[in-house]
């Protein structure tokens, strides 16, 4: 028979066309690897997310077409979520219940809004869940938000988490990016195995280690620490830096960079849908830099490992168990004077010790591609219920 697996995610999408993209995201991508597993054990996979029509086309690649999309009613965020709880409630209780009351398996990605009622509906019906915690809710607010607002934002993103912990009691929970250094830890890696680059085929340092070229890659949103990497590219001459990716941010983020000094020095990619564009602008760097100050497991770290480049990033999430093991240059805080210390310090290292970092990343990410991840995943799943029909 094989499972039938449904997937409830918050993250929001757009419909345009016919069509439905996600807005911000790319788990789809990594969830259909799920159907390209050898014998692979999945039969169908229906994903249920909120949908808003699109004002303009999407840049986002539209959902893999074996995934079944399900609409629920959209919202704006955790606070637009709770403003209009009963009524979101009442709108996506029967979507819910129609889409896992037929599953054999209940993927919830959290922090989720829709969280508590998808696991409640799940409860009801005998349905197995999976909690995928994809992050803290409350570490997002905290990095976003400073002051009185930072305090409520920190409370509220509790409580969010709190949730995603009360759902997974009954069924499992996997935290992503946690034991992947040292043990079966997941990641929702989108890296292909033909797409990894031999880092050996590039030197180090570079030509004029003077001018080093870096590059950044994400949504475009607070929280995520672009205003120092902005300020210390200002206060650095000797660096450019490329911004790939877009979100809500864009315009303020570009105001403040064309008052800088560093204006000449910045350019905006955008959001590249095709990745071998996304990976080939990626390689041109010669450091990828992540100052966020919350994250799960960012996906963009694996990416730039996967290319050959040496990695500066905070401690925050799973990133701090890469720093622990030596695959990443630690940014001690999200400020520009920290961001400027790390990156003054992978230019005096040895060249010698930086190249096999690279070479340590590079095997980091052949470990962890798409389809490795994804065969990782559903050996947790046959283990944490042998019952399920597995067998297609």
């Amino acid at each position: 028979m094989g499972i039938r697996l449904v997937v409830v995610d918050d993250n929001p999408h757009l419909a345009w066309g016919g069509a439905i993209y996600p807005a911000n995201a790319t788990f789809e991508r990594f969830v259909a690897a799920l159907l390209d597993v050898p014998g692979t054990p999945v039969a169908s996979i229906t994903t249920v997310v909120p949908v808003r029509d699109a004002d303009a086309p999407p840049g986002s690649l539209s959902p893999d077409p074996r995934i079944r999309v399900v609409q629920s009613a959209p919202f704006d965020g955790i606070a637009g979520y709770l403003r209009h709880l009963p009524s979101l409630s009442r709108a996506n209780r029967p979507t819910l219940s129609r889409a896992i009351v037929g599953a054999d398996l209940l993927w919830l990605k959290v922090p989720a809004s829709n969280g508590a009622l998808a696991g409640a509906i799940a409860t009801r019906a005998g349905v197995p869940r999976f909690v995928w915690v994809a992050g803290s809710a409350a570490d997002v607010a905290a990095g976003r938000f400073g002051g009185g607002r930072g305090v409520a934002g920190r409370a509220i993103g509790a409580g969010y988490d709190l949730v995603g912990r009360l759902v997974a009691l009954g069924g499992r929970r996997l935290v992503v990016g946690a034991d992947v250094v040292d043990g079966d830890g997941v990641v929702a890696s989108l890296v292909e195995p033909e797409e990894l680059r031999d880092p050996a085929a590039r030197g180090w340092p570079p030509a004029d280690p003077a001018a080093i070229r870096l590059a950044w890659a994400g949504r475009l949103a607070g929280g995520k620490g672009l205003e120092a990497l902005l300020a210390a590219v200002d206060l650095d001459r000797g660096v450019t830096l490329d911004i790939l990716g877009d979100g809500p941010d864009r315009e303020r983020l570009r105001t403040i960079a064309a008052a800088s000094g560093a204006r000449e020095r910045i350019t905006w990619a955008g959001h590249l849908a095709d990745r071998g564009a996304y990976l080939a602008r990626l390689a041109a760097a010669d450091v990828f830099v992540f100052p966020s100050p919350a994250e799960g497991f960012p996906k963009v770290v694996l990416d730039a490992f996967a290319v050959g480049l040496p990695v500066v990033a905070t401690r925050a999430g799973g990133l701090a168990d890469l720093a622990d093991a030596g695959l990443i240059d630690p940014i001690a805080r999200p400020d520009a004077a920290s961001i400027r210390a790390a990156l003054a310090g992978l230019r005096e290292r040895d060249p010698a010790e930086v190249v096999g970092q690279r070479a340590r990343g590079h095997a980091f990410a052949a470990a962890h591609t798409r389809p490795a991840e994804a065969a990782r995943l559903v050996a947790h799943w046959r283990g944490w219920w042998p019952d399920l029909p597995w067998e297609r």
